[in-house]
């Protein structure tokens, strides 16, 4: 019954909130909305942070590695970027973490051109779907629409959770978009 209602929730989501400006980045959307509605996925930072969780790359993803995997799963060179571009960091991690952090995510959309960046300010009023919300080195989200946001915000979110594998809670989930803090927003206005 829950799988139900989690579905419905995800059909007027999706019914309410325009499309992305660009296929790639509504894929990327789409995805997330799919890792969220999937119980099987919780919140990790991976092997570098406490609790060492092990992973941060599937199943479970702490903020800014849902955005890499959202964005690579839409065609776009996110994590390939990183991962050349910081060898050093990769290699720190034994390759447990296959992705960059809400600090480097500007530096990789940018990599491909077509990524725009503006302050918060200048933007808040006129969100688009598959907008990238950020507070550098801080947090980082995917807006999807209406004023929601999808994503993984730990287990200190309005619904709790735990460290365990699988046990979703509010980990990744859907959040108000609005008073959250954020200075950046990066959006997908064409290109590559």
């Amino acid at each position: 019954m829950k799988k139900f209602f989690a579905m419905l929730a995800l059909c007027f989501m999706l019914m309410s909130s325009a499309q992305a400006i660009d296929p790639r980045v509504e894929t990327a959307v789409l995805w997330a909305i799919d890792i969220a509605n999937d119980p099987t996925h919780g919140y990790s930072q991976g092997a570098e942070y406490p609790p060492y969780t092990g992973t941060r790359d599937d199943p479970d993803y702490d903020c800014s590695s849902l955005v890499y995997h959202a964005y690579q799963y839409g065609g776009f060179n996110l994590i390939n970027n990183w991962q050349q571009k910081n060898p050093k960091y990769w290699s720190r991690y034994n390759g447990r973490q296959e992705v960059g952090d809400a600090d480097t995510i500007w530096e990789d959309l940018s990599i491909d051109g077509g990524w725009k960046k503006f302050s918060w300010n200048e933007i808040k009023d006129n969100l688009q779907r598959g907008d990238i919300l950020c507070l550098p080195k801080h947090h980082v989200a995917i807006y999807i629409g209406d004023g929601k946001t999808v994503e993984a915000r730990g287990v200190n979110n309005p619904r709790g959770g735990s460290y365990s594998t699988g046990d979703q809670g509010g980990e990744i989930d859907f959040y108000d978009a609005y008073n959250r803090g954020w200075t950046e927003v990066y959006r997908f206005t064409g290109g590559n």
